[in-house]
């Protein structure tokens, strides 16, 4: 990989990174808000900075393919800079609703079109690598959302959480200039992009990949509280939490050489059966909480460079467009799963919680096997 193509790998990990972290910013900073924002209030960030998010997806994935990503993604960073820089300087919960949405409209179009701009740098068996520190973003925004923000603000105020974001992301969106060209996919047309978008391949990772997240979300919603409930201290209850997202940094350096290795499709069903077992596994209780967490870290975070290699390829030039729509049924499964979850612990308690969505991400797998050759 030459120097200009570790540029390209970095730059778009760094804006992936940026539009995580941008989301996982209000459920630290609200804490230190002296807007004082009730839980009702905070679920209303949340809520529409996601909403914002999954109505950009496929215009993101058409334009991307259409008018460039690197175009796309300078744009959308310097939106993000921009809302950012207003959730900072909001005066009130009115205002920040309306910069949490702008936030999510923003950050929503960075996804397709990163991923379009690696699948245009990178072919074959590099495309996996590639994705694979690409996806590095994911962990990461997790990590180090919970070690740098408690102290910027409490430090320096919450308010320079997103001024810091604003400025990150404004330098990202100029790095983006000397490599902005024309898509590489623009001449496929319209007519090709469409049939990308909803052709059988995306259609399958589509519907896998919405109850993959699914069962994540239940995971990154409940386990906190349910560790808790186990007799876990606060302190412990955190660390084993931190543990489903910190092996995630060398499983996504060692992802793309797995896929490479095995195959997109392979690496997508035995992983996402392997993530199902560890899910069920957490009802054990107490003794296999820590170990159990850290391997569904390191597993989790193989799957999602090997989803993104799976839309790339099935994708082809229309890799944006695929993307996009793929992305939108992931992301919505966010909006499914916190309802489910609750109907289930409130009847069976938090062991059914996690047979049920243990029992989500193997159905996943299975559906992956009607996924046609991607390798």
């Amino acid at each position: 990989m030459g120097l200009r193509r570790a540029a390209v790998v970095a730059l778009a990990s760094a804006s992936f990174f940026m539009s995580y972290f941008s989301r996982l910013a209000w459920s630290i900073a609200s804490a230190y808000s002296d807007l004082r924002p009730t839980l009702y209030q905070d679920g209303v960030v949340f809520a529409l900075f996601f909403a914002g998010y999954v109505a950009v997806q496929i215009p993101a994935g058409l334009l991307s393919d259409r008018a460039g990503p690197a175009h796309i993604a300078a744009a959308a960073l310097l939106g993000l800079a921009g809302a950012s820089a207003l959730s900072g300087a909001a005066p009130d919960m009115q205002v920040e609703y309306a910069a949490s949405l702008a936030m999510g409209l923003s950050a929503g179009w960075i996804y397709p079109a990163t991923v379009k701009l690696l699948s245009s740098e990178f072919g074959g068996g590099e495309l996996p690598v590639a994705m694979g520190y690409y996806s590095l973003a994911w962990p990461l925004s997790v990590v180090v959302s919970g070690l740098a923000l408690p102290a910027v603000s409490a430090s320096l105020g919450w308010r320079w959480d997103y001024y810091m974001i604003a400025a990150a992301s404004a330098a990202l969106a100029l790095a983006y200039l000397p490599i902005r060209r024309p898509a590489e996919g623009a001449s496929a047309g319209r007519p090709r992009a469409w049939r990308a978008s909803f052709g059988g391949g995306v259609a399958v990772a589509s519907a896998a990949g919405f109850m993959f997240f699914a069962a994540y979300w239940i995971v990154a919603l409940y386990a906190y509280r349910y560790f808790l409930s186990i007799g876990l201290n606060g302190y412990y209850a955190g660390l084993a939490y931190s543990a489903t997202a910190l092996l995630g940094v060398p499983a996504t350096v060692v992802a793309g050489y797995i896929i490479r290795r095995i195959g997109v499709k392979r690496t997508l069903v035995a992983f996402e059966g392997i993530y199902g077992a560890l899910v069920m596994a957490l009802a054990a209780g107490p003794a296999a909480v820590f170990p159990d967490a850290a391997a569904m870290g390191f597993v989790r975070f193989v799957i999602t460079p090997a989803n993104s290699t799976a839309v790339s390829k099935i994708g082809g030039r229309s890799a944006g467009t695929a993307a996009g729509v793929a992305n939108l049924f992931w992301q919505l499964s966010g909006a499914v799963s916190p309802p489910m979850a609750s109907a289930v612990v409130a009847a069976l308690g938090f062991k059914a919680l996690w047979i049920f969505a243990g029992a989500l991400s193997v159905a996943s797998a299975a559906v992956y096997q009607a996924l046609l050759d991607v390798e």
